[in-house]
């Protein structure tokens, strides 16, 4: 590579021009100027490509005084704060394409399109009828304090007087009430005090099947919930990608939703998980499933509390994943619904999501009798059959969504009167049961599928600091004894 340098120290601009090794020839222009918002000195660098029908020494010289006139502009311009591109081009229609395009970027993202679009609003509702150049750090970090404070209106539904007089005037057990309204038992008990704040599944429930009007036992009001952290920094973030579109594009100067201009995030800690945190609690749970009728229900609950599997990994799971040979299942692919696309099957969350688990013997051999009746219900719908492998699977073979999988669980908790906990929850309880019976946490960190070690005890901090202190108790023992 030629290079030489036309530098003249009188002026604030200078010209490296070098040659590459194809031969063609480019200025590399240097222009000083000043930082526009810490108005320090500061070098802008840009580089221009001699176009390749000039071919005489007065033209491409004519051409580098021209490029360095329009730079040195550009820079009068960038020193001022102001943008080059100074496109009339509206943060609601340049947000918008952004969000329609988001699928041609990446064909397996329904999940994060659906986000991008049930947040779009919300930007285009402050940012929208900025004109991109004209965005600014104070703008931006006015819109970043007001998602900490901003709240939504929830349904609060309190007990106003106990319905155990109408229990008790319909000569009915605590137990039967739970059972035929589908609720389980400690979420009866609770339906039962005055002041008590429930549901309106758990309130709708209760009327219906003891006849009685929800206002006389209930009272509704409306209550300001601030947003959780977790939802405002998924708006931060998409803002960030989006101005992060626009810098690339040369319509923005900088990225000023990036750290470097704005306060972290604030908002409403996340909700704590319910989990099956003892083995009392596990165990009714797993004894309920050995009295379940429905094979296909009995083996969702079982992978659920042995696997400890993401439900979109549940409902992904293909016969051809299963090896009954070496007692493994492979974990290969997530099975979403994605509102205005329906059903869809794509690649595992992370590369580390993809993994090859040992399975225990038990269900293994429940996995044996549920192929036995899965092989007849395909056999039995003939043509009709849609052709999968799915093991979990609609009447006639078509992709189940993990919707279905978790309405399962709900339905089978309050008909066994079961705490209530979502398929992550028992994701969650797996891996406890696990750390806090000494299992090594790199183990379960492989087998939950965590890009790495560190993820897992992020998460599991509690737990693995309860096995550490029983670990040190049974030194105490084998040294004291």
């Amino acid at each position: 590579m030629a290079k030489t340098r036309n530098k003249s120290k009188k002026d604030i601009m200078y010209v490296d021009d070098y040659t590459n090794r194809f031969g063609e020839l480019s200025f590399i222009l240097h222009c000083g100027g000043q930082d526009p918002l810490t108005r320090k000195p500061k070098v802008y660098v840009k580089t221009y490509k001699v176009p390749v029908d000039l071919k005489g020494k007065k033209e491409i010289e004519a051409y580098r005084l021209q490029v360095q006139l329009e730079w040195k502009s550009e820079v009068e311009q960038k020193s001022l704060g102001t943008i080059v591109k100074k496109e009339r081009l509206l943060f609601r229609d340049f947000a918008t394409k952004w969000v329609d395009n988001i699928l041609d970027r990446n064909k397996e993202g329904f999940n994060y399109y659906r986000r991008c679009k049930d947040t779009l609003p919300t930007l285009i509702e402050n940012f929208g009828n900025y004109y991109l150049h004209e965005i600014n750090q104070f703008a931006v970090g006015e819109f970043i304090a007001w998602l900490g404070k901003r709240t939504y209106d929830k349904e609060v539904i309190a007990v106003k007087s106990s319905l155990m007089p109408v229990i008790e005037n319909m000569g009915l057990s605590l137990k039967t009430t739970a059972r035929n309204a589908g609720i389980s038992h400690p979420t009866l008990f609770e339906a039962l005090k005055i002041g008590a704040r429930i549901s309106s599944d758990t309130v709708l429930r209760l009327c219906n099947y003891l006849g009685v009007a929800k206002d006389k036992y209930f009272s509704i009001a409306k209550e300001k919930v601030p947003y959780s952290l977790s939802s405002n920094q998924s708006v931060k973030t998409m803002l960030h990608s989006v101005f992060a579109s626009a810098v690339k594009l040369g319509l923005m100067e900088r990225n000023f939703a990036s750290k470097e201009f704005t306060e972290r995030v604030t908002g409403r800690a996340k909700d704590k998980k319910e989990i099956l945190d003892n083995m009392d609690d596990i165990k009714a749970f797993i004894r309920c499933i050995e009295l379940e009728q429905d094979i296909r229900k009995k083996v969702a609950f079982s992978i659920y509390i042995n696997l400890g599997l993401r439900n979109a990994e549940v409902a992904g799971l293909t016969w051809s994943a299963v090896s009954f040979d070496t007692n493994q299942i492979a974990i290969t692919q997530n099975t979403i619904y994605v509102s205005d696309f329906g059903t869809r099957t794509k690649d595992p969350k992370t590369k580390g999501s993809a993994r090859v688990l040992s399975v225990p013997i038990g269900l293994m051999e429940l996995l044996k009798k549920y192929k036995e009746w899965w092989d007849c219900q395909k056999e039995n719908m003939g043509d009709l059959w849609e052709h999968t492998d799915k093991l979990f699977v609609q009447r006639k073979g078509a992709d189940m969504a993990g919707a279905t999988l978790r309405g399962w669980l709900y339905d089978f908790q309050d008909r066994n009167g079961l705490k209530r906990v979502s398929p992550h929850g028992l994701r969650h309880s797996n891996t406890t049961m696990l750390i806090t019976n000494g299992a090594d946490i790199k183990t379960v960190s492989a087998r939950l599928g965590h890009a790495d070690v560190q993820t897992t005890l992020n998460i599991y901090s509690q737990y693995t600091s309860e096995a550490d202190r029983k670990v040190s108790s049974l030194i105490d023992e084998l040294l004291s004894g």
